[in-house]
């Protein structure tokens, strides 16, 4: 029985890799953008279910291969259109293309700017209802623009659909003896984990698709109570109580069966769909922490009770330096390029606290005083934009972000005058942040409002100043469909900014976010935050950050970890909202 079982699943893998070819094959000569990315949901249901039947002739017939096999499987259906993205920007396909083409892309891009209103704007609600329409229709225009440009450009054709790393590969070229890669795969049925270090490849059988969304929802939800406007401390202290039942419930869900591979290694996470919404470095550390009874090991219940009311459980980014990677074929390209690099001449750019509003103080000559930004009517607003505006607090508006002066000067302070760029105030611009003077600096550091629109993500952005020093309004939204058009080779791009790690995620696709966006111009690592981040506790963690980078020399990640650490360990900040939203993807090293 097992053995028709198994030549059954051959049969069916073999009727499903002809359908990929074929799928593959059409994707690879489509350019236009929806096209291509309702292709890539397709193949990317495909490749879930070419992988579930390769795991269960492994099942049948371990040692074979056949668990390489469904971890390429999955990996070929990561990330999609940025390995695509990625490939196209260095075969440069702008170069040898009609400059009249290249104008319309230009002046569509303009066009676009010209409908999204400001975002103090006080009569944007009205703006967007007027053009929703428009800007719709721009974006198609843009898109097919862009499509034209790269059919006119004969390197296109010569572009093939990258395939994925050998296991071999990843084992000797992306991880060591302190490292392991955790790759999670979800499925409608059941879900997968591959753990591989550079000597083993393990596999797992995880719960559905939907078990694990809704375990990591709840998580996510409990995890960003603070940002939740008309929330008591008591209320705080309540969904503190039930994130470490929830939090514990999921490490064992997500961790569990692997916990004793761990150590202390560093872990590189490939997550899909809801698992790119979630911090692992909160979940608690599977070394000290167990969901049975809740209890810490040793201790008598009563005991556990009273360190439960003091101290949240070790997290796990205290034994583990945590990086995110939309995919072990786009970390592997990401590395490639840097090996080829030559490092920027200067160290740091910081462009933070922008001047948002007429009203602000630093306005030398009030002219036509804006009026400051009202959000409490916007639920009723069902526009893309407006759904992203909605995200700043009813009584502040866009605030202004002191701290994140506080924070530039900082950093600023310890590096050399010579080596650094420091834009405040009215410098914070847009024209500063698309400026390619930031090319010759290393890190690059954006301390701002972000704007998420989930709904259109290319429409997603950071803010910059929005008046000049007369009060004066001027454009000052940097979006993500201009971000594309950067040239920024940094070696770390730093988004101190709320949710700048969020975005649109897309099965086949990924998460389509500012984060991709600064991958594609240039930037090798990418820092950002998968909440609405505190104020003063993000200008500090952002202090320790860069005293471990810029004086104790330490990497980027490393950083990062120890900063986080930090924080965790003051009564203050010992709360993972205050720390756990600032996330690094990409390169470690």
């Amino acid at each position: 029985m097992k053995h028709y079982t198994f030549c059954f699943c051959h049969i069916k893998v073999k009727q499903i890799e002809e359908s990929l070819r074929i799928k593959e094959l059409l994707r690879a000569r489509l350019s236009d953008e929806e096209y291509r990315t309702n292709v890539s949901t397709e193949i990317a249901e495909a490749y879930e279910l070419y992988a579930d039947v390769l795991m269960q002739m492994h099942e049948q017939r371990p040692g074979q291969g056949l668990q390489e096999q469904a971890f390429l499987a999955t990996e070929r259906a990561r990330a999609r259109s940025l390995l695509d993205l990625l490939n196209e920007a260095r075969a440069n396909l702008r170069s040898d293309v009609d400059p009249a083409l290249l104008k319309q892309e230009v002046s569509l891009q303009q066009k676009l700017n010209s409908l999204t209103p400001r975002p103090n704007d006080p009569r944007k609600e009205q703006l967007l209802e007027t053009n929703k329409q428009a800007i719709n229709a721009t974006l198609d225009e843009l898109q097919k623009a862009r499509a034209q440009i790269r059919q006119a450009n004969p390197r296109f054709a010569e572009l093939t659909e990258p395939q994925p790393p050998s296991v071999p590969a990843i084992q000797t070229q992306l991880l060591d003896a302190d490292t392991i890669l955790l790759a999670y795969a979800l499925g409608e049925t059941r879900s997968f984990l591959w753990a591989i270090t550079p000597d083993s490849i393990k596999s797992y059988q995880l719960p559905a698709r939907d078990e694990i969304t809704a375990a990591t929802r709840r998580v996510y939800e409990l995890l960003t109570m603070r940002q939740q406007p008309g929330k008591s401390e008591k209320d705080f202290q309540a969904a503190d109580a039930a994130w470490q039942q929830a939090a514990g419930t999921l490490q064992q869900m997500l961790l569990g069966q692997v916990a004793s591979q761990l150590g202390t290694k560093r872990l590189l996470i490939v997550a899909p769909e809801v698992l790119q919404y979630l911090p692992f470095g909160t979940l608690p550390s599977s070394a000290e922490f167990r969901v049975s009874g809740f209890g810490f090991r040793g201790q008598s219940k009563k005991s556990q009770s009273a360190k439960r009311e003091t101290q949240t459980p070790k997290p796990l980014i205290v034994d583990h330096e945590i990086i995110s990677l939309p995919s072990v074929s786009v970390m592997m390209l990401l590395r490639q390029e840097l090996q080829h690099r030559q490092p920027a001449a200067k160290t740091v750019a910081v462009l933070a606290d922008p001047v948002f509003d007429a009203n602000d103080p630093r306005v030398k000559h009030k002219m036509l005083a804006l009026a400051k930004v009202e959000t409490k009517n916007m639920t009723a607003v069902a526009t893309p934009l407006a759904r992203s505006l909605r995200s700043f607090d009813d009584r502040s508006g866009m605030a202004r972000l002191l701290l994140s002066r506080d924070e530039a000067e900082a950093i600023s302070a310890a590096v050399p005058v010579a080596d650094r760029f420091k834009a405040l105030d009215f410098q914070a611009s847009r024209a500063n942040a698309m400026s390619q003077a930031l090319s010759q600096y290393r890190i690059v550091h954006f301390a701002t409002h972000g704007l998420l629109n989930a709904e259109h993500p290319e429409l997603s952005g950071l803010v910059f100043s929005l008046v000049d020093e007369q009060g004066k309004p001027q454009d000052g939204f940097l979006q993500l469909h201009e971000i594309y058009n950067l040239k920024l080779p940094a070696d770390l791009v730093v988004l101190s900014a709320c949710q700048t790690g969020l975005g649109k995620n897309i099965r086949g696709e990924g998460m389509i976010g500012l984060t991709r966006g600064f991958m594609y111009a240039g930037a090798t690592r990418v820092v950002a935050s998968l909440w609405r981040v505190d104020d003063y506790a993000t200008s500090v963690l952002m202090k320790k950050f860069y005293r471990g980078m810029l004086q104790e020399k330490l990497p980027a990640a490393a950083a990062l970890r120890k900063a986080q650490i930090e924080m965790w360990q003051q009564k203050q900040w010992q709360a993972p909202f205050y720390w756990g939203a600032v996330v690094l993807q990409g390169e470690w090293q």
